[in-house]
């Protein structure tokens, strides 16, 4: 079997947009579309910029925060110059260009230029699966020194473990077991209302006003717990990579712990894979 190129495993076409078109026009195409790109294209549908989820997110530390998305208009929160692939190129050059730049995806132009699909970091992963498999074991390219924590430990805490570790992922152990993971995604979802839930209450009596004796409910912070994903699938360190690789695919996973006997190794991740290839 001859070696994957991009174009065996690019998207085509793409969905693109102009740079006066509004954020909320964008907005609407990722989620109609269930991507986390767009590429930005001039009127010649020549690559000029890239949008992403994470643009969106960064709104809010900007100068355009309070602004309306559909009076901001592409341009203003664009990535500029993308960085572009070619279609007969083999896949490694793609995943070689992701890494060095630190992006999750590559507009595919063609001779002329001219956007004609989009290579993602899922797709080399999709390909690795497919089609890559006895190159190496989950052990030999997981993060061994993933961060840990235990059920019971704040969310602040899993917020400065996340953000200090290249896996993005702090693996949830308890009594030396995996009881679950934590992504970036499951901290954005994470809502300090949850706190009030009633489990996560606690009751004690106290002096109420005139002088009388009263329950008194203290909401209790987010723990790891609350936001983890519960007994994820893994594997072992002697699997495949491309089994890791596999089940990212099937269940739409951005990492896949490593676990032996029950015990947290380590993590694989996407950018992981691509070193691989």
């Amino acid at each position: 079997m001859s070696y994957p190129r991009i174009a065996d495993y690019m998207s085509s076409p793409v969905v693109a947009v102009r740079p006066g078109d509004s954020l909320a026009h964008a907005r609407r195409l990722m989620i109609r579309h269930r991507v986390g790109r767009l590429v930005v294209v001039d009127e010649a549908e020549k690559p000029v910029g890239v949008v992403t989820k994470a643009d969106f997110l960064k709104l809010a530390s900007r100068r355009l925060r309070g602004r309306p998305l559909d009076s901001i208009p592409v341009a203003e929160v664009m990535t500029r110059e993308p960085v572009v692939a070619k279609p007969g190129w083999p896949l490694r050059e793609a995943a070689r260009l992701m890494l060095q730049h630190g992006i999750g995806g590559l507009p595919v132009v063609g001779e002329d230029g001219r956007l004609v699909g989009i290579i993602t970091k899922t797709d080399v992963v999709r390909a690795y699966a497919e089609r890559l498999r006895g190159r190496g074991r989950a052990g030999d390219y997981m993060y061994s020194d993933a961060p840990r924590a235990s059920p019971s430990h704040s969310l602040a805490y899993v917020v400065e473990l996340l953000e200090g570790h290249p896996s993005r992922r702090v693996l949830v152990v308890d009594g030396g077991r995996l009881v679950g993971i934590i992504a970036p995604s499951d901290i954005a979802f994470a809502s300090p209302a949850a706190a009030l839930e009633e489990k996560k209450r606690i009751r004690r009596f106290a002096e109420l006003p005139k002088g009388r004796l009263g329950p008194v409910y203290e909401p209790l912070l987010p723990t790891a717990e609350d936001v983890m994903t519960r007994d994820p699938v893994s594997v072992a360190p002697e699997s495949d990579l491309a089994e890791a690789a596999g089940l990212m695919i099937e269940h739409g996973f951005s990492s896949v712990p490593v676990v032996e006997e029950g015990a947290p190794l380590g993590v694989v991740v996407k950018h992981n894979i691509l070193r691989a290839i």
